[in-house]
């Protein structure tokens, strides 16, 4: 029996590696790794393509959650509700931000927050 995989990431690279792998060379080669003239173009490609006037490249979803929470102007000890069913990172960008995180229960049936529990 054939193993089904999930998500096929080496197939998914192969299809696209001549177009990839240059300009992860190029951005060793210059190590500009972080606001680099590759993240700035991915930035113009994405703004382009989403067609919005502004995108904050991130590297990682820990990132974007914490960038995110930044632009709600948030204070020190504010309370932000989230479900206890979630990734840690969640917890942690609260947490880092000086929030209060306050976990609620979700419902078995769909993970949401259940209502009842968040009153």
């Amino acid at each position: 029996m054939k193993k089904i995989q999930m998500v096929d990431l080496k197939g998914q690279y192969n299809a696209i590696k001549d177009v990839v792998n240059p300009s992860i060379q190029q951005v060793i080669e210059t190590t500009s790794f972080i606001n680099g003239p590759k993240v700035h173009e991915f930035q113009k490609n994405l703004e382009t393509y989403l067609g919005v006037k502004h995108v904050i490249p991130c590297a990682n979803g820990t990132d974007a959650l914490q960038i995110a929470m930044m632009g709600l102007g948030l204070k020190p000890g504010d309370e932000v509700i989230t479900a206890n069913f979630t990734f840690a990172a969640t917890v942690e960008v609260i947490a880092l931000l000086n929030l209060t995180p306050v976990l609620v229960d979700v419902n078995e049936d769909d993970f949401n927050i259940n209502i009842e529990a968040l009153k």
